[in-house]
């Protein structure tokens, strides 16, 4: 109450993800499937991904993820992800941890929450930009704008072909049509 009081959740003071985002830090525990997903889960577009391996349960994984997160104030990203996988509420308690809130809310750059799956929501994904339930959703959103991009050359690339074809059976047909007149 008193952290939504203070506006720390508010809609309002949510930033957008940005399009082509290419530096992404990750917070997670590499041990776990969630790491393995999200690498299966990214995409081809060059993206450079800083992973800073931490616990992501108990009293011990508070420190790790601020330390963590402290680490990732003086690297040069444009994306903060931190993912954990599914749990009970008692396993997500440390995502609950007020200073966590707090460093989440005013990080340098947007923060995806990729933080389970249950019907539990952490506060850190309440503070967090953009809150998802998997680290999957969090590949699909970096990936966004990445893939309608490429989906827009593609398209543009094949209307440049089909103009250029057409012109070049047009001057086909005036050359042929040249030579009959030549020819009579």
């Amino acid at each position: 109450a008193k952290l939504e009081k203070e506006g720390i959740f508010a809609e309002s003071e949510k930033r957008p993800i940005p399009n082509y985002v290419q530096k992404i830090g990750v917070i997670t525990s590499k041990k776990g499937a969630v790491w393995s997903d999200f690498l299966s889960n990214i995409g081809k577009h060059g993206f450079k991904i800083k992973l800073i391996d931490s616990r992501v349960e108990g009293a011990e994984a508070i420190l790790d993820l601020l330390s963590a997160i402290k680490m990732f104030k003086k690297q040069d990203i444009e994306v903060l992800v931190i993912m954990r996988g599914g749990g009970s509420f008692e396993s997500l308690q440390a995502f609950n941890n007020e200073l966590l809130v707090r460093e989440v809310a005013g990080f340098s750059v947007p923060v995806i929450a990729a933080i389970g799956h249950d019907k539990d929501v952490p506060l850190i994904s309440l503070a967090a930009d953009l809150e998802v339930s998997t680290p999957s959703i969090a590949t699909v959103v970096l990936n966004k704008s990445w893939n309608e991009a490429a989906l827009f050359i593609e398209k543009n690339e094949r209307k440049i072909i089909d103009v250029y074809s057409q012109k070049l059976e047009d001057t086909k047909s005036i050359i042929n049509a040249s030579v009959e007149v030549v020819k009579d």
